[in-house]
C-alpha cells in the first residue's frame, strides 16, 4: 500500500501520554485504564523525538502536552530524563512543555523542576471546594480540593504562572458570579471551560439538552458581562468564539481536533492517533482501536496505511462536510470533535452533539449578543452577525 501524507495537515500540538494512572477518581472522567500504572520507557521518548524528525510541523517552538493520565503521578527524575532526551534527539523543532495536572501533588520539588524546564502549567479545578468537591474526588471518595489549592500555593510561593481548567456542571449553572471571584481570588489570568460531556469512558453527563441549555446560556452571558467589567481574566471559550465572530469575510474555523494530523497523540506504549486526544485507549465497534502506529516502528509516512485509520479519517471527513451542510453554526465551529460523535452516535460520520449544542451553540449565541450590543446590530443568524460585525469594524 502506498503512504498517503497528502491526508495529513501539518503538525500543531503533541499530546504524550507518560502513564495512564492517575491519583484521583473524578466521575466524569473519559480514561477509561485511569488505574493502569504503566509508565512510558525512555526508549519510546527516544522514538518519539525520531518520530518528529520525520513530521511536517507547523509551530516552532512545538506545544508538547503531558497529559491523558495525571502527568505528576510519574516522579520528576523520569521528566528530567525524557525532557534531556527529546532535547538530545530531537533536532526540530524546539519545544515547549505543558503538564494539565489536578494539583494534588505539586510540592517544592516540582516547582524547582517546572523553572528549571519552564513548563506552562494547567490546573484542573472546578471552583470552590462544595463545587470542586462534588465530582473531583479521589479513590476513596473524599473531595480534593484542598490537596489541589496546596498545590496551587506552592505554584504561587514559587511565582510560577499556572492556568485553570473547569469543568462545568449541573451545580455550577446558576454561580456565574461566584466562580468569577474565586479566579480572582487565584490571581489567575486564563481560565479554560469544558462543559460535561459524554465522551470516552465517560457515558453520562449530569447536564440536559432540555433543562440546561437556556443555564448554559445564561452562565456563558453572565462571564461575559464580568469579563467586560474586569478584562484581566481570559476567559477561552469566550475569546475564542469572539475572534471566531468576527474573522475575515469567507474564513470558517479549522479545529485541530478533526484535521488528522494537526494533532498527534501517543500513548504509554508508543502508539499513535490523531483526532481528538480523548481517543487514546478505546475501542469501538466500529473502528477497533485508535492506535494507528507505532513510535518504534512507524514514522509520519507510514502510520497512515493503517486500514482502521482510513476509515476513521474517511468518517471523521464525512462528518465535517454532513455539518458542512446541514449546521449554521459551521462558520464557527468546523464541524465538531470526532471524539463527541462516536460517544454519543458511535460514529464520526455524525453531525450536531449535546457538545455542540451546550459549548459551541450556547457561547455563540451569548457572543452574537454581545457583539450586537457593542455595534448596534441586530442579529439574523450565525453568518449575517459575523459579517455585519467584521464590517462595523
Amino acid at each position: 500500500m502506498n503512504s498517503d501524507v497528502s491526508t495529513l495537515f501539518p503538525l500543531q500540538l503533541l499530546i504524550l501520554q507518560a502513564s495512564p494512572f492517575c491519583n484521583i477518581d473524578c466521575d466524569y472522567c473519559y480514561l477509561g485504564n485511569r488505574s493502569s500504572t504503566a509508565r512510558m520507557k525512555l526508549e519510546t521518548v527516544r522514538r518519539v523525538a525520531d518520530f518528529l524528525g520525520t513530521a511536517e510541523i507547523s509551530a516552532d517552538p512545538l506545544s508538547v502536552v503531558w497529559h491523558a493520565g495525571e502527568p505528576l503521578a510519574v516522579p520528576v527524575n523520569f521528566y528530567m530524563d525524557a525532557f534531556s532526551t527529546l532535547r538530545e534527539h530531537c533536532t526540530r523543532p524546539n519545544l515547549n512543555h505543558h503538564f494539565q495536572t489536578n494539583g494534588t501533588l505539586i510540592d517544592e520539588n516540582w516547582c524547582h523542576f517546572f523553572q528549571q524546564w519552564s513548563v506552562r502549567i494547567g490546573v484542573s479545578l472546578d471552583g470552590p471546594k462544595d463545587i470542586h468537591d462534588a465530582h473531583r474526588v479521589d479513590r476513596g471518595g473524599k473531595g480534593t480540593f484542598d490537596r489541589a489549592m496546596r498545590g496551587i500555593q506552592h505554584l504561587k510561593d514559587a511565582a510560577i504562572p499556572f492556568s485553570i481548567l473547569c469543568v462545568v456542571t449541573r451545580e455550577m449553572l446558576d454561580q456565574a458570579d461566584r466562580m468569577w471571584s474565586f479566579w480572582e481570588s487565584l490571581g489567575v489570568n486564563c481560565v479554560g471551560i469544558n462543559v460535561e460531556e459524554v465522551e470516552g469512558a465517560n457515558l453520562k453527563t449530569s447536564l440536559s439538552d432540555s433543562r440546561d441549555m437556556e443555564r448554559v446560556r445564561r452562565f456563558f452571558a453572565r462571564l461575559a458581562e464580568l469579563q467586560g467589567t474586569s478584562p484581566t481574566i481570559r476567559v477561552r471559550e469566550l475569546d475564542d468564539m469572539r475572534r471566531h465572530l468576527t474573522a475575515p469575510l469567507g474564513g470558517e474555523v479549522q479545529r485541530a481536533m478533526n484535521r488528522a494530523g494537526s494533532i498527534i497523540n501517543i500513548d504509554v506504549e508508543g502508539n499513535i492517533s490523531t483526532f481528538s486526544p480523548e481517543l487514546l485507549g478505546l475501542k469501538s465497534v466500529r473502528y477497533g482501536t485508535f492506535a494507528w502506529g507505532n513510535v518504534h516502528h512507524d514514522s509520519w509516512a507510514t502510520f497512515t496505511d493503517n486500514l482502521q485509520f482510513r476509515k476513521a479519517h474517511a468518517d471523521v471527513l464525512a462528518g465535517i462536510e454532513r455539518c458542512r451542510q446541514t449546521c449554521g453554526y459551521f462558520p464557527v465551529c468546523g464541524g465538531g470533535n470526532p471524539s463527541n460523535k462516536l460517544a454519543e452516535t458511535g460514529t464520526f460520520d455524525s453531525t450536531e452533539t449535546q457538545y455542540c449544542r451546550l459549548h459551541i451553540k450556547a457561547t455563540a449565541d451569548v457572543l452574537i449578543e454581545c457583539l450586537d450590543r457593542e455595534l448596534g446590530l441586530n442579529s439574523e443568524g450565525i453568518s449575517n452577525a459575523s459579517c455585519r460585525a467584521v464590517e462595523a469594524q
